[in-house]
């Protein structure tokens, strides 16, 4: 029986060696591609326009093509433009930190209706 292709989960094989420069002592690991982690933090975000209130920007502008418009109903922050998913996620929190008390109230009747159910 012809044995399975290796999974990119699987650990590497005996035949791989980690070269002696390898600055990672994660035998295991050797070899798995990672990931690219943005190098801003969350809310620095160093794109022109990144965070501009909605109204005050025209969506119609080409240089906005692909950017995110995220605003929370009920929230005292006004709708925004982002740039990317991470920044329009981080501004999605921030406007739900923002909420009203009626709405607030309305979100925790409309959770708990929602558990009861």
């Amino acid at each position: 029986m012809a044995s399975l292709p290796r999974g990119f989960n699987d650990a590497p094989s005996s035949r791989v060696r980690r070269p002696k420069n390898a600055k990672s002592e994660a035998g295991a690991a050797y070899g798995m591609p990672r990931l690219m982690i943005s190098a801003e933090a969350p809310g620095k975000c160093t794109t022109l326009k990144c965070g501009s209130v909605a109204d005050a920007v025209d969506e119609a502008d080409p240089a906005l093509s692909g950017w995110t418009r995220a605003g929370v109903y009920g929230s005292t922050d006004p709708d925004r433009v982002w740039c990317s998913g991470q920044c329009a996620a981080f501004g999605v929190a921030l406007a739900e930190l923002r909420l009203t008390p009626d709405a607030r109230d309305q979100a925790d009747t409309a959770r708990q209706a929602a558990a009861d159910a």
